[in-house]
């Protein structure tokens, strides 16, 4: 009876993800395809795969090669900054009671919740008047507008599921507040670290609209890259999908190499015994 109730849920599973995987199997095949037969018949996939796309936006003195460590320094550096700032905040709202906690954490649901578009001119305006307009720590400082309040906000179930008296045991013992928290709750909450650096890190990976106006020259990321592939002569769509592949690869792989952690941090605290 059980595998008869089941049948339709695996059915509809097996249409969303083609559905998902549909626009990524597109990609790969304008990335793999020669120019000509796109422009000329994109529907035709009777070709011989033509690797030449990812060899020129990848290869030696390519666009795409400092598009890509760039993306690296502006993801890995935003979720640096952010993950330790989210501790300490995640750490104060769980455990000290004042006036004005639940307008904090309100307050970065709300950053999550308004429109990244709006904090674009404030940012640009700032981060230009102290001179760092177009380098990597222009970004890294912008993505915190995001960074920080999602970590926020999957680190605090976190900690609101330690219980207080692992803290107070620890103080007992002669534990300073700043050592309980890096020697006793940290490890604990290990997997929802892991899993606010992940989520952080592809969300800045994927970001388009800050990157856009704040970087310039070497520092601009993989995502912008691909916009210039967009001619007044011309679109060339092999180099675009070339780019949008390695794109979606970085933050695939990761995904996929700490697939258990991922889930065994989401699970956290969901049974209680």
């Amino acid at each position: 009876m059980t595998g008869k109730r089941s049948w339709p849920l695996q059915v509809l599973m097996w249409i969303v993800t083609a559905l998902f995987a549909v626009p990524v199997l597109w990609l790969l095949v304008l990335a793999i395809r020669p120019s000509d037969i796109t422009v000329a018949n994109p529907l035709d996939f009777s070709f011989v795969p033509d690797l030449g796309a990812f060899g020129y936006v990848f290869g030696p003195g390519g666009p795409g090669m400092n598009g890509l460590v760039s993306s690296l320094i502006q993801s890995l550096g935003a979720t640096a900054v952010a993950l330790p700032l989210a501790t300490l905040a995640c750490y104060g709202l769980t455990r000290f009671e004042y006036r004005g906690r639940q307008v904090i954490g309100a307050w970065y649901l709300g950053l999550m919740l308004a429109p990244p578009v709006v904090f674009v001119i404030p940012l640009f305006i700032l981060l230009a008047r102290i001179g760092v307009i177009g380098t990597d720590l222009a970004v890294v400082i912008a993505f915190q507008t995001f960074a920080l309040p999602l970590a926020v906000l999957l680190l605090r179930g976190f900690f609101e599921e330690l219980p207080v008296e692992l803290e107070e045991a620890a103080m007992m013992d002669g534990c300073s507040r700043p050592r309980v928290l890096w020697s006793v709750l940290l490890p604990v909450v290990r997997p929802g670290l892991l899993v606010s650096a992940i989520f952080a890190f592809c969300f800045c990976w994927n970001n388009l609209l800050f990157a856009m106006p704040l970087t310039g020259g070497e520092t601009v990321p993989l995502t912008v890259r691909a916009l210039s592939f967009f001619a007044t002569s011309g679109v060339s769509w092999s180099y675009i999908g070339a780019t949008a592949v390695v794109s979606m690869l970085v933050p695939m792989l990761l995904f996929f190499a700490f697939r258990r952690h991922i889930v065994s941090g989401l699970t956290f605290g969901a049974v209680k015994g």
